[in-house]
């Protein structure tokens, strides 16, 4: 049993999940199966809540994968700042970058923790439009090459990743790349739909120890980075339907379930982004 989450009990006789023994109606346990139907249990055969078993899968997890994150002022896309931005790939390839955010930004959301303050950016970080400008053209040759981009949470990184491109004069991902900004890869929004009814959290951090993948050091761009890879790779090895689909069509569903799952926040970002135009510099709220 969930903490906080009652037990439903069967209305109807059933074979138990478990050992095929029917159980009486009222008897037994309800769980939501791996295919989101219902599955019945006697109450001592109920197992413990876990991820499906990861399978030794072909799929697009299995091929060249790139994953991006980033460190920001805040949570505000078109005025927020990146101050640090991290990309890791499947073939072993490393890519930090710190930022200078410019002598006008001098404090960061009470919430937001990057490790990195304005400060230090400016003091050991490079010029935004150079670091970001090595960013886009990096991302753009992988996507380009029709290999998947990986980001957790994509609305928010690549909506923010474009305001500052267009901020700093910088070519934009979609100045780059004429087909679009595809094939991208959101773990939340893959876990969300491969098991939309478990309770709790779905943090990266919450979402990377459900599935038992290493996150060090959470809300650092680069730690981030390389658990929203190994976090991509997991879920497809855990829910073969997903692995199964191809890059265009992997892209394509997460378009369809994410508006699924924020229909009832008319306010969300597009995914896996949105155009939005650059705002000027505002200190964040006092938390």
């Amino acid at each position: 049993m969930t903490p906080g989450v009652p037990d439903l009990a069967n209305d109807y006789d059933g074979p138990c999940a478990v050992c095929g023994a029917v159980v009486p109606a009222g008897a037994g346990v309800l769980r939501h199966g791996p295919t989101g139907g219902w599955e019945v249990f006697h109450p001592g055969h109920v197992p413990e809540p876990a991820p499906p078993p990861r399978q030794d899968l072909p799929g697009w997890h299995r091929r060249h994968l790139l994953a991006l994150d980033i460190a920001t002022t805040g949570n505000r896309t078109a005025v927020d700042r990146i101050l640090t931005a991290a990309v890791r790939g499947s073939d072993g390839a490393i890519g930090d970058w710190i930022m200078d955010p410019g002598s006008n930004v001098q404090s960061s959301a009470p919430d937001k923790t990057p490790g990195v303050t304005p400060e230090r950016a400016r003091a050991e970080g490079v010029p935004a439009a150079r670091a970001l400008d090595e960013v886009a053209t990096l991302l753009a040759g992988h996507l380009a090459a029709n290999e998947i981009l990986v980001v957790w949470f994509a609305p928010y990184v690549l909506t923010t990743l474009h305001a500052e491109l267009l901020r700093h004069g910088v070519p934009t991902l979609t100045d780059r790349l004429p087909h679009g900004v595809a094939p991208v890869c959101d773990p939340l929004v893959l876990d969300r739909h491969a098991d939309r009814y478990r309770p709790g959290s779905r943090s990266l951090r919450a979402v990377t120890a459900w599935y038992g993948v290493p996150h060090d050091h959470p809300g650092e761009a680069g730690s981030d980075a390389e658990a929203t890879l190994g976090l991509a790779q997991a879920l497809a090895a855990s829910y073969p339907p997903v692995a199964r689909l191809s890059r265009p069509a992997l892209h394509t569903q997460q378009i369809r379930w994410n508006a699924e799952q924020h229909r009832r926040h008319p306010d969300a970002l597009e995914w896996p982004f949105a155009a939005v135009e650059p705002l000027p510099w505002e200190d964040p709220p006092a938390g």
